[in-house]
């Protein structure tokens, strides 16, 4: 704003002036800017947004969510200790109970003790499984490792199963080891699985995957027998 310059008081007989202030009118080269109109809008929801999160902070607490435990798979087949073996027939000479390079293997690695028993269980076919469980126990981890290595090897033997001892009768089967075979290692126990069936599928193939796989599931039943 512009003022103009200030007059001196003119006198005259009964007058007295004052001095006038002038305000010019004065033209912005830059026009004033305002806050553009969107920012009111979106601050707001910042703020709705923050109001939300405490709310929800103080509703579940500052407690990490619980972890997620995974779910063990169910186990395919149901096993049942069969009668004969409901007490676990137990050895202290392996070499008796063997064939094979197996044989010849523990007479030079004498075992500690021999547990086996022989389970039954049932396929979706229809089918009764019968399996064998042997648990050799070795003198330390290391050779339970390659004894249990050997058995893994076509013809090179392994422990005799109940059904072929004639400790185990089953109709249809004399012996267990035509069937599904698997094997593992825990400490200085090799656990040998071997199940078979009386009724057998028309492909032999199918049939032999089906038993090992009876097997593979029946290496969990070590535990049972002690």
């Amino acid at each position: 704003m512009l003022t103009s310059p200030r007059m001196a008081p003119v006198s005259a007989p009964g007058l007295t002036l004052e001095p006038t202030t002038v305000t010019l009118p004065v033209t912005l080269t830059e026009p004033v800017r305002g806050k553009p109109k969107w920012v009111l809008p979106v601050a707001a929801l910042l703020v709705a947004a923050v109001v939300a999160a405490f709310v929800v902070w103080l509703i579940s607490g500052n407690d990490d969510p619980p972890p997620v435990t995974p779910t063990a798979p169910a186990n395919e087949y149901l096993f049942q200790r069969m009668g004969e073996t409901v007490e676990p027939v137990r050895d202290s000479d392996c070499v008796e109970h063997a064939y094979g390079q197996v044989k010849q293997f523990l007479i030079a690695n004498p075992c500690r003790q021999l547990t086996r028993a022989v389970f039954l269980t049932a396929t979706d076919s229809g089918r009764t499984v019968y399996t064998s469980l042997a648990v050799v126990r070795m003198p330390d981890r290391s050779t339970a490792e390659k004894l249990e290595l050997l058995v893994r090897q076509d013809q090179t033997g392994s422990v005799n199963d109940l059904l072929r001892e004639k400790k185990v009768t089953v109709p249809g089967l004399d012996r267990l080891s035509r069937g599904g075979f698997s094997a593992m290692t825990l400490d200085r126990d090799v656990v040998i699985a071997e199940s078979d069936s009386a009724d057998r599928d028309e492909d032999p193939a199918a049939h032999k995957a089906e038993m090992k796989r009876v097997s593979v599931e029946a290496l969990r039943l070590a535990k049972e027998l002690g």
